[in-house]
C-alpha cells in the first residue's frame, strides 16, 4: 500500500502534466481548425456530398425580381467591404473570407431564388443546375450580363424569329469572321421564364432529366447526378463549349451559396 502510495505520489504529477499538455494541444488544434474554416470558401469547389438535387427547394423567398431594376443594380457599385457590410446588415450569413464575386453570387442567388424555383417547376430540372446555367449564361463577374440587363435573356437563347431581338457577340460567324448574334429579347418576368423553359423542354433534352428519378440515379452521389445532367445537355446540343464540367461544378456551388442566405421569418 505504501509502495502504491509512493508510486502515485511520484508519477501522478507527471501524468497530470502530460494530460494538461495534451489538453492544451487539443484546444490549440480546435481553435486553429475553426480559424481556418472561417476563411474557407473564398473560391467554391465541387462538392460530392449534398442534398439530393432532385429534392432541392428554396427557402420561403417569394419575392419576384423587378425586371426594370434587376438585383445587380443595387450592389454593382459596392466594393467588397461595402457589400459585405450591406449583406451582413440584412441577414446574410457565413460571408467571412468570401471574394467580391462570391458575395455577388450569393446575393444574386438569393434574389433570383423564386425565379430558379419557377424554372424548376416548369422544367423539372434541379434548382442547382438552373443556377449553374444562369451563372454562365446571364452573369459576368457576379453581376447580370448586358444580355440579361437589356433583353431579360437568362439562358443565352438565340432569336427564335418571333418577338424582339438583341445583337451581342457570341459564337456566330459569317464568311469566317466573327459577327454579332441575334438573341431573343423578353419584356417581362413571365415571358422570360416561359421563353427559357421552352428551350430546356425541347424533346432533345428529355433524356437529360431522367437522372432526377431514383430509377436512373440509383447509388449515384449528388455530384454524379448533376454531372450526368450537365454532360447530357452538352451532348444534346445546348451549348457548343465542351466544358460541361464547369456547369456541373457551378451546380454544386449552389449548395454552398444557399447556406449563406438569410433565415427568413414570417
Amino acid at each position: 500500500m505504501k509502495n502504491n502510495q509512493f508510486e502515485w505520489e511520484i508519477y501522478s504529477p507527471i501524468t497530470r502534466k502530460r494530460h494538461i499538455f495534451k489538453f492544451i494541444l487539443i484546444c490549440i488544434g480546435l481553435c486553429l481548425a475553426m480559424y481556418i474554416s472561417s476563411f474557407a470558401g473564398g473560391s467554391y469547389k465541387a462538392q460530392n456530398y449534398a442534398p439530393n438535387p432532385a429534392k432541392e427547394y428554396p427557402q420561403e423567398n417569394t419575392a419576384i425580381i423587378d425586371v426594370k431594376n434587376l438585383p445587380g443594380n443595387t450592389i454593382k457599385k459596392m466594393d467588397k467591404d461595402e457589400l459585405y457590410d450591406y449583406m451582413d446588415a440584412v441577414g446574410f450569413q457565413r460571408l467571412k473570407g468570401k471574394s467580391l464575386v462570391d458575395l455577388r453570387r450569393i446575393y444574386l442567388g438569393f434574389m433570383y431564388d423564386d425565379f430558379f424555383y419557377s424554372m424548376h417547376k416548369k422544367t423539372n430540372l434541379p434548382i442547382s443546375v438552373i443556377y449553374a446555367f444562369f451563372v454562365i449564361e446571364a452573369t459576368s463577374n457576379g453581376l447580370e450580363s448586358k444580355l440579361m440587363l437589356k433583353a431579360l435573356n437568362p439562358g443565352g437563347i438565340k432569336y427564335t424569329g418571333k418577338g424582339s431581338k438583341m445583337k451581342a457577340m457570341d459564337d456566330c460567324y459569317k464568311g469566317g469572321r466573327k459577327v454579332p448574334c441575334d438573341f431573343q429579347a423578353y419584356n417581362d418576368y413571365q415571358s422570360m421564364i416561359d421563353g427559357w423553359a421552352s428551350v430546356m423542354n425541347l424533346p432533345r433534352y428529355k433524356g437529360c432529366k431522367k437522372y432526377i428519378y431514383s430509377k436512373y440515379n440509383k447509388n449515384m452521389k449528388p455530384k454524379q447526378i448533376v454531372d450526368n445532367i450537365c454532360k447530357c445537355f452538352y451532348k444534346s446540343g445546348y451549348h457548343t463549349s465542351n466544358l460541361w464540367k464547369v456547369r456541373s461544378n457551378l451546380s454544386t456551388e449552389y449548395w454552398t451559396v444557399k447556406t449563406s442566405f438569410p433565415n427568413l421569418e414570417y
